[in-house]
């Protein structure tokens, strides 16, 4: 009788596994993408930094940071960052990653700060184009500089620079120009600039103080 009893228990548990083998194997498969996820996660955060960490700084004081948040509905205008002036971070400070400059610290707090991107239109930031200084800013999440005479030379894909007239070191790089017209009276350049920064992709960022 208790023979009859295991063999029925062990048929009935067969049974059982046999109806859940799905749901099994399904969180088996579950298991492993998660860890492969978090595996994916954790090697691109590790490139991002190893990226930012490749920055020369043998020139400037360079301090690291997370961005912390992006507002969707301000996307292109400001990111805030994991470090305030509890780490020597300072209003005017200005902000770069691996590719160039991202824009500069427009508010600080004790542990946190607030950059405004080179595509926020308040921003406005003194940059030189071969032998040429202008003002950089930004209208309907364009980068233009203008306040550069016509008369000067300024060809497509000139690299354009911080100028080291302000606070701000001299020589780190914006982007390129992509774009050239005058303005209405034919006396000043309004250049359209390509960023070297992709904003859509800004994980790490270095301030320099």
């Amino acid at each position: 009788m208790q023979k009859n009893k295991l063999f029925y228990l062990s048929l009935i548990i067969i049974y059982l596994l046999v109806l859940s083998k799905d749901t099994l194997i399904s969180l088996f498969s579950s298991s492993i993408y998660l860890e492969n996820l978090k595996e994916s996660y954790y090697e691109g955060e590790y490139n991002n930094l190893s990226k930012m960490l490749d920055i020369k700084t043998s020139n400037y004081n360079i301090i690291y940071s997370k961005i912390i948040m992006r507002d969707i509905y301000d996307f292109y205008n400001i990111i805030t960052l994991d470090k305030g002036f509890n780490d020597n971070i300072n209003k005017g400070n200005i902000v770069v990653n691996e590719n160039g400059v991202i824009g500069l610290i427009t508010s600080v707090s004790k542990n946190s700060s607030e950059v405004s991107l080179l595509t926020n239109n308040k921003i406005k930031l003194s940059v030189k184009i071969n032998n040429s200084y202008g003002i950089l800013t930004s209208k309907d999440n364009k980068i233009i500089v203008e306040n550069i005479k016509s008369q000067e030379e300024i060809k497509e894909n000139d690299l354009v620079y911080t100028s080291g007239l302000t606070l701000i070191k001299e020589g780190l790089l914006i982007g390129k120009v992509t774009k050239i017209k005058k303005d209405n009276l034919d006396l000043e350049y309004i250049l359209e600039i390509t960023p070297s920064v992709n904003f859509n992709d800004i994980h790490y960022v270095g301030v320099i103080s």
